[in-house]
């Protein structure tokens, strides 16, 4: 699998919100105004990232750049090599998962050469 973007999706917060009401997910919040990219990474979990606010990027498994902005989706399947990218403004994302998951396993960084072993 690949991540799916889905190109102004939603609109705001209250729009996200629906969203994630609407997929019965269990939703957080991410918000900063400045992270370096993160390592070629997956995670157990099914992933659907709103963001809310700023631009930024996301990088699929074959290091294509997703540029994505306020309103897109980034639905990262589960067990899908992705990374986030640097982040340079205020931004802030809604997370959806399917299920409630533990703090200390939430969004767990997976290392690539686990991905196939």
């Amino acid at each position: 699998m690949n991540l799916i973007i889905e190109r102004n999706h939603f609109d705001g917060l209250s729009g996200a919100i629906e969203d994630i009401r609407e997929r019965n997910l269990y939703p957080t919040t991410y918000a900063t105004d400045h992270a370096t990219a993160a390592s070629p990474h997956w995670h157990n979990e099914e992933v659907l990232a709103y963001l809310v606010k700023g631009k930024t990027y996301f990088l699929d498994a074959e290091g294509h750049k997703h540029q994505v902005e306020a309103g897109d989706l980034v639905t990262v399947p589960a067990r899908t090599l992705h990374a986030e990218g640097d982040i340079n403004e205020p931004v802030v994302m809604l997370i959806g998962l399917a299920e409630a998951v533990p703090m200390d396993q939430f969004l767990a960084q997976r290392d690539p050469a686990e991905l196939h072993g």
